[in-house]
């Protein structure tokens, strides 16, 4: 393929924020309802529900340190393969509202 060709073709799709999931049927991002997601997105490969420990830099601290703020909330991880050339998501839902879109490792 010519570089003009691939040049107008990487022009003519949409830009997407990078916490985006482009899915056979469709785009989601985060605050996309669940329902949004499976009208998109179909069915995932595997959903389990987590614990999450709601956390915020401290002020004035190195990078990565984090005070944690309360309680864990229940949230929902949804994994998605969409084949073997295209890497695995992973989807984090509280509320039932999609928050979080993840890149995995492609499957072996």
């Amino acid at each position: 393929m010519s570089r003009r060709l691939l040049l107008a073709l990487a022009l003519a799709l949409p830009a997407l924020p990078a916490y985006a999931l482009r899915c056979p049927d469709g785009i989601v991002d985060p605050g996309a309802h669940k329902a949004e997601v499976l009208d998109a997105c179909g069915e995932p490969a595997s959903r389990e529900r987590v614990a999450i420990f709601p956390r915020r830099p401290i002020l004035g601290g190195l990078p990565g340190e984090y005070e944690y703020l309360g309680l864990p909330v229940v949230a929902e991880e949804w994994v998605y393969e969409f084949g073997p050339q295209r890497f695995r998501r992973l989807l984090r839902f509280r509320d039932g509202r999609l928050t979080h879109v993840e890149t995995l490792e492609k499957p072996r």
